[in-house]
């Protein structure tokens, strides 16, 4: 590496004697450095981070405080630090376990913290001009005491949709469904909310006022093949918002941009503002591509990011909560467990279009000695610098497969990127800027 800032840290040099030899240590000193100079209230120059994983508020690494909140609030000032713009929250409301089966909506005490120590991480990471981002959890929810007694709001039999399993199963008890037929995929651990009900489309409008109210500015909805993308612009049109992201869980490039731009219409054609969608295409294109050294599946247009016109649509990742198979069984999506894989794929999203996200898991505790956090820390700072954001170009010089292959892009026609273990030598006047196992980065 041959030009990088230090981000902040000091290396002191300790020194102590024993009886035949001196001994130095080194010791990382952090600084904050106070708001991040590129903070700049744009979504396309942003980096993304998931803040949670799996039973994150019951893991052993959260249990030294008083709450995941509390825990994530004493990372704000190191993640301001390294220019990160964005933070997805777990779902915020009361519900079971993780909160993706939401019970009452309006109530923000959840197994996370309570909701002063959410206001409390929210108002800190608006000190940093950081955007808090909300999992908005609207597709199903669970009763109070029964299968269909919502309270906290309360709504009536219609809201739910009458195809749902608390109609069909003979062991359902509560008020029987009553509304219309499900519109979108169903989703069997809680009852399917029925978007057509006037009384469902007010009361989450009144939760977004509620949301906007605790300092949230963007939106992670969740599940949304549950519902059509129109409602995902009703809801969009009715309080403004910062970014809005949709996990449409699909590796079809078209069925994303589908999605995508049905969502620029609300339920009643006003046009709005197109919500973006997370990049699974990319996802498990660039897992074959680094895991497998499949290197020529990242030469042609791969992804939502590269697609023309979608690039700030684009929330590219390699993880994420279910995805990353921590403290759960039931995943078989994962990007990889290897460090240098990782390293590989941070540097492949933080130099290319779309809004990178970074997984809070990867980034404090896949590798114990720090170094895929310091990784990221740079990658992120040379993407800040040299202007790389979501509409980014990518030419692609050469993709060659297996073992001793690699894949070689310009991005911007300002910095050039090599993935893969074969060495490669750029013609021109390339500056390396940093390199590492298996990427090597350089810059005009």
């Amino acid at each position: 590496m041959k030009k990088l800032l230090l981000f902040g840290y000091i290396i002191i040099a300790i020194s102590a004697c024993s009886k035949n030899d001196k001994i130095i240590e080194e010791e990382e000193v952090f600084t904050d450095k106070g708001t991040s100079v590129f903070a700049d209230n744009n979504p396309y120059n942003d980096v993304m981070m998931q803040a949670f994983w799996w039973d994150s508020y019951s893991d052993s690494k959260t249990n030294n405080y008083n709450s995941f909140y509390d825990f994530f609030e004493d990372k704000i000032v190191g993640l301001s630090n390294a220019h990160i713009d964005a933070i997805w929250l777990p779902p915020p409301s009361e519900g079971e376990g993780m909160g993706y089966h939401p019970r009452k909506l309006f109530d923000f005490n959840s197994e996370h913290g309570t909701k002063e120590e959410l206001e409390s991480l929210i108002t800190s990471m608006k000190s940093r001009k950081m955007h808090p981002m909300a999992d908005i959890v609207i597709n199903h929810r669970i009763g109070t005491s029964n299968w269909t007694d919502f309270t906290e709001p309360a709504w009536s039999c219609e809201s739910i949709c009458i195809d749902d399993e608390g109609f069909t199963d003979p062991n359902a008890f509560g008020t029987k469904p009553c509304g219309d037929l499900d519109e979108g995929e169903s989703w069997g651990g809680a009852r399917d909310l029925n978007h057509k009900s006037l009384e469902v489309q007010n009361g989450i409008k009144d939760y977004f006022i509620r949301l906007k109210a605790l300092g949230f500015d963007s939106w992670r909805y969740d599940f949304v093949k549950g519902l059509p993308a129109k409602y995902i612009g009703e809801y969009n049109q009715s309080t403004p918002y910062y970014l809005s992201v949709g996990e449409y869980w699909d590796g079809d490039i078209n069925a994303l941009k589908g999605w995508i731009d049905n969502t620029k219409f609300t339920t009643s054609n006003i046009l709005t503002e197109e919500s973006a969608a997370f990049d699974f295409a990319l996802k498990y294109k660039l897992g074959d591509a680094i895991v497998n050294k499949d290197y020529s599946l990242l030469e042609s247009n791969n992804s939502l990011a590269r697609e023309s016109g979608y690039g700030n649509k684009s929330i590219t990742f390699l993880d994420n909560h279910d995805t990353g198979c921590i403290n759960r069984t039931d995943c078989d999506n994962l990007f990889s467990k290897n460090v240098n894989e990782l390293t590989k794929g941070y540097a492949y999203l933080l130099t290319h279009p779309g809004i990178p996200m970074i997984w809070g898991y990867h980034y404090f505790f896949t590798d114990t000695t720090g170094s895929l956090r310091k990784d990221i820390d740079e990658f992120i700072l040379i993407r800040k610098e040299m202007g790389i954001n979501a509409t980014s170009s990518v030419r692609v010089i050469e993709a060659i497969n297996g073992s001793s292959g690699y894949y070689v892009a310009e991005i911007d026609s300002k910095l050039l990127i090599k993935i893969g273990d074969a060495p490669y030598i750029p013609s021109g006047t390339w500056i390396e800027l940093k390199s590492g196992s298996g990427y090597s980065i350089w810059s005009k």
